[in-house]
């Protein structure tokens, strides 16, 4: 069972309003869930929105064009989804991505083929330690 998407915006609603931050949709980008985060100090954020059920997967990958230009303002809001419920959210900076570690984060391009290049996250019982340095939590504070 898919967790419906107006599930998991509210659960993301609710984590950026509790620190003061609102999200409006971007209207500009045609593909995935995007929005724009500002601060309670008027900074703006980037977000591109994917979840993934742990219960069924351990691994997601992101299109590259899907998460568009990387810059220093642009996220990957990432949800864990536990037992059909949101239970975590990571807050990714682009650039992570774009420097993968090769242990959590992964680059797999396809030369061939370029609109299939991707990358990918895996999530495993090890790397949730590391992974919390992501969650939103700690995303508050280092923003302005």
């Amino acid at each position: 069972m898919q967790l419906p998407k107006y599930q998991i915006l509210d659960f993301i609603k609710s984590e950026f309003e509790k620190a003061k931050f609102t999200i409006t949709p971007d209207e500009s980008r045609v593909e995935g869930l995007d929005f724009i985060i500002f601060s309670p100090k008027g900074k703006e954020i980037n977000l591109h929105l994917q979840s993934i059920n742990l219960d069924k997967e351990k691994t997601i990958k992101i299109l590259k064009s899907n998460l568009g230009v990387i810059t220093s303002n642009r996220f990957l809001g990432l949800v864990l989804i536990i037992e059909n419920e949101p239970r975590i959210f990571y807050l990714i900076p682009a650039k992570a991505l774009a420097k993968p570690d090769n242990r959590i984060f992964f680059e797999n391009n396809v030369s061939i083929m370029p609109h299939l290049s991707n990358w990918e996250i895996k999530i495993f019982t090890s790397a949730i330690p590391e992974l919390a340095k992501f969650e939103i939590s700690n995303f508050y504070s280092s923003v302005d």
